[in-house]
């Protein structure tokens, strides 16, 4: 097992620095030889929003740069960039990523694909939830060519989840478009799907963030922040400390740990200066946020308020006094 390392630097705006700054991370986390060796890798940004929002979604130029930095690694190792469509009056992802330009990226360089994992064939795996055996479809792409998948979170306050990092964003990789069904397991088995899915990598894409709510309504912020890591948890540890939370506070990261994604923070090795570049966030649930959090935690709230026959009655009432979001 590799030392956890995360690197902390302030981001690069040109894209040829940023293209520069990547490929030092790359090299300084092995992801070289990885990469090197691998026939296919995944890639996953964050498109909670059908179109691009500041702290919300991923930059479609982030992960160009990062796709040309694996490029100058070599051009036949196949990657993949893909997200799930999921959540309440879901959109399309396929016009999403198309619309925010990912479809150019794979235009740009050689053997690069995009994927809605939505439409791709699923594989049923078998997790640990609740004391009891858990199964969860996943898509089948991961277990028949992935070699090892890459995760571009932003830092954003979730207002389920207390903070969205480099765990939470591969929630979007569950095929299913009413993957909210499985939200009141979520803590327990979110650091299991990184784990199936071959989540090694994690590219903070911190030119902004999401403060008071989130993760699509709330404040963006700029705080200019690269982050790299050849750890999920030791990633989400650092990260979580710059925005100004414990990790032992988010109970999904402490499920993590039981499970043992989750380094010992003596055994992380940061390379940089983290403090000089902290930023505190502070979440601020709505009213609204209280109905849903209890529905979060609840498979029966979530059955009743998402999926039983009485749900758009329910949401058409709410919508009389709230605005409709694009998707829940």
């Amino acid at each position: 097992m590799k030392n956890p390392i995360v690197i902390i630097e302030r981001l690069e705006r040109d894209s040829g620095c940023i293209r520069e700054q990547f490929g030092r991370a790359i090299a300084s986390l092995s992801c070289r030889d990885d990469f090197d060796a691998a026939r296919a890798v995944f890639i996953k940004p964050n498109l909670t929003y059908p179109i691009y929002k500041q702290g919300v979604t991923t930059r479609v130029e982030f992960v160009a740069q990062l796709v040309a930095s694996l490029r100058e690694i070599n051009s036949s190792t196949v990657i993949y960039l893909g997200e799930g469509e999921g959540g309440y009056n879901s959109f399309s992802m396929t016009e999403a990523m198309r619309s925010m330009g990912f479809h150019e990226i794979a235009q740009s360089f050689p053997n690069v694909r995009i994927v809605n994992l939505s439409q791709q064939p699923t594989r049923t795996v078998q997790l640990q939830a609740k004391g009891k055996p858990y199964l969860l479809d996943l898509p089948a792409l991961f277990f028949d060519e992935i070699d090892f998948s890459i995760t571009c979170p932003l830092p954003k306050v979730h207002d389920m989840t207390g903070i969205t990092l480099s765990f939470k964003n591969q929630w979007g990789c569950l095929p299913d478009i009413m993957r909210l069904k499985n939200h009141y397991v979520f803590d327990e088995i979110i650091g299991q799907v990184c784990e199936k899915l071959k989540f090694r990598y994690a590219f903070l894409d911190g030119l902004y963030g999401l403060d008071r709510n989130g993760p699509m309504v709330g404040d963006p912020v700029e705080v200019n922040w690269f982050a790299a890591s050849n750890s999920l948890g030791a990633f989400d540890v650092i990260v979580s400390e710059m925005m100004g939370f414990d990790w032992k506070k988010i109970k999904h990261l402490r499920k993590a740990a039981e499970y043992g994604f989750i380094p010992d923070r003596d055994r992380i090795e940061v390379i940089g200066d983290s403090q000089s570049l902290e930023r505190k966030f502070d979440l601020h649930r709505s009213f609204w946020n209280y109905p849903a959090l209890a529905a979060f935690h609840s498979s029966w709230l979530t059955q009743f308020v998402y999926l039983s026959k009485w749900a758009k009655l329910l949401h058409d009432i709410m919508y009389t006094f709230r605005k409709r979001p694009i998707a829940e």
